[in-house]
C-alpha cells in the first residue's frame, strides 16, 4: 500500500513537469510531441488517486495531511479548476499556471515528507509512518465523513466552475456573484456615435427588465431588439421559455415594444428609443439548426428534467457533432453577422444604437464594433435574478410533490 501511494505521488510530479514542458514547447493549440505521453500520463495518475482514496479508507497508516490535497487538486481540476481554466478550453496561460501549482504541490510534498522523515526520506516510508491497524470502525468513519462532506463540496466546485463558464463564454456579459446573476452593459463611442451592448439571459426578474428599459431614454436612440421571426411556421412555440421562467421563480423577458406601451410619458420630454427587429427569420436555418431547436425546447418546457436531459442528449448523439456546429453556426455566427448589418445600417440615422441581445451573442459583436473603431468607454452591472428567489421557487416545488 506504501509503495502504491509512492507511486501515485512519484506520478503527480512526473505529471506536473512534463505538463509544464509539453506548455512550454507548445504554440497555439497543435499539440507537441509530449502531448500523448502527458494525457497518458495524466490518466495513470487519475486513477491512481482514485485507488489511494480507497485505500485511505481501510489503511489509517497512510497519511492524510499528504495524499488529500493532492487528490483534491486533481479533483478539482476535473471540475473546471475554477477560477484557473474556465471554460471548455482554458487558455494557454491558465494551463501553464495550472501544470505550474501541480509541479509546485508536487515539490512542496516530497519537501514536507522530507523534513518529517526521521530517516531523512523524500518518499513514504513504513518507518515513519503510525503503527495503526486496519479497523472498521476507521473505515466506517471515513466513509461517512466522505458522504457527508464530498457531494456538497464537489457540488459547490462544479457550480463555480460552471458560473466561469459561462462568464468566459460570454466575455463577462453575464456574471455570478454570491447572491446572484447579473447582466453587464458595456458602451463603446466613436465621436458623437455610442453603441451600447448589454447582456441578457431571456429570464429574470420582470422589474429589472423594466428598469433597465427606463435607462434606454434619449433622443436619436435605436433599440435594436432579438427575436427570430417564423413567418412559415417551422419553430412554432420553440423559443417560449414560460415553463423554463416559471419553475424557478423567474419571468419571461418581455418583447421592448411591450415594455415601451407601459411606460408613462416621461416628465422631461425625453424621448424613448425607436424599436426595430434585428433578428432573422427561422426560414434561413438550416433543418439540422431546426431540430436542435425542437430538442433544445423538449428540454425546458418538460416538467421531467431527467428524461428530458436523456432525450436531448439523445438526439444531438442521433444528429452528430457536424449539425451540433450547424446549429451554432446559425444561431451565433449568422445572427451576429445580420445584427452587425442592422447596426451599421442604423449608424446611419442614429447616434445611440442599443443592442440588448443574449450575451453569448456579444463577444462577436463586441470584437466587431472594436474593429470599427469604437472604443469602450463605461460598464456597469444589473441584477437580473437572485439566487433566493430561484432556491425559494425549487423547493417550493419540492414540498409540492
Amino acid at each position: 500500500m506504501i509503495a502504491f501511494a509512492n507511486l501515485f505521488l512519484i506520478g503527480f510530479a512526473l505529471d506536473g513537469a512534463v505538463s509544464v514542458l509539453d506548455d512550454l514547447l507548445r504554440t497555439g493549440s497543435d499539440p507537441t510531441t509530449l502531448s500523448v505521453l502527458r494525457a497518458a500520463i495524466a490518466l495513470a495518475v487519475s486513477f491512481a488517486a482514485l485507488g489511494n482514496f480507497l485505500l485511505l479508507a481501510i489503511n489509517p497508516r497512510l497519511p492524510k495531511r499528504i495524499l488529500l490535497p493532492l487528490i483534491g487538486f486533481l479533483i478539482w481540476c476535473l471540475l473546471g479548476a475554477y477560477p484557473f481554466a474556465t471554460g471548455l478550453q482554458p487558455s494557454a496561460t491558465s494551463a501553464f499556471a495550472l501544470s505550474g501549482i501541480q509541479l509546485a504541490l508536487a515539490l512542496a510534498t516530497f519537501c514536507w515528507i522530507r523534513l518529517r522523515s526521521t530517516t531523512h526520506h523524500w518518499l513514504l516510508h513504513a518507518s515513519d509512518l503510525p503503527r495503526k491497524r486496519p479497523r472498521v470502525g476507521y473505515t466506517l468513519r471515513f466513509a461517512v465523513a466522505t458522504a457527508l462532506i464530498a457531494p456538497p463540496l464537489l457540488a459547490g466546485i462544479a457550480g463555480l466552475s460552471l458560473f466561469s463558464q459561462i462568464e468566459r463564454a460570454t466575455a463577462g456579459f453575464m456574471t455570478f456573484d454570491l447572491t446572484g446573476i447579473n447582466s453587464t452593459a458595456r458602451e463603446y463611442r466613436r465621436e458623437d456615435q455610442r453603441i451600447d451592448l448589454i447582456g441578457m439571459a431571456h429570464i429574470g426578474d420582470d422589474d429589472a427588465y423594466l428598469d433597465l428599459f427606463e435607462s434606454f431614454a434619449g433622443k436619436s436612440t435605436l433599440l435594436l431588439e432579438e427575436g427570430v421571426t417564423d413567418e412559415d411556421g417551422l419553430i412554432g412555440d420553440s423559443l417560449l421559455y414560460d415553463m423554463l421562467a416559471g419553475r424557478i421563480g423567474l419571468d419571461v423577458q418581455p418583447s421592448f415594444e411591450a415594455l415601451l406601451a407601459e411606460m408613462p410619458p416621461s416628465d422631461a420630454g425625453v424621448p424613448m428609443p425607436d424599436i426595430r427587429n434585428a433578428d432573422v427569420d427561422a426560414r434561413v436555418f438550416e433543418k439540422d439548426t431546426l431540430a436542435v431547436i425542437g430538442a433544445a425546447a423538449r428540454l425546458y418546457q418538460s416538467d421531467r428534467l431527467a428524461p428530458a436531459l436523456k432525450e436531448f442528449q439523445a438526439t444531438l448523439d442521433e444528429l452528430g457533432p457536424e449539425a451540433t456546429a450547424v446549429a451554432f453556426r446559425d444561431l451565433i455566427d449568422n445572427r451576429n453577422a445580420h445584427l452587425l448589418g442592422e447596426i451599421q445600417a442604423g449608424l446611419d440615422d442614429y447616434q445611440r444604437i442599443i443592442v440588448p441581445w443574449g450575451a453569448l451573442h456579444l463577444p462577436g459583436i463586441e470584437d466587431a464594433i472594436l474593429d470599427w473603431g469604437f472604443e469602450p468607454t463605461t460598464s456597469s452591472q444589473r441584477r437580473i435574478a437572485a439566487y433566493q428567489t430561484i432556491l425559494a421557487a425549487l423547493f417550493s416545488r419540492e414540498e409540492a410533490r
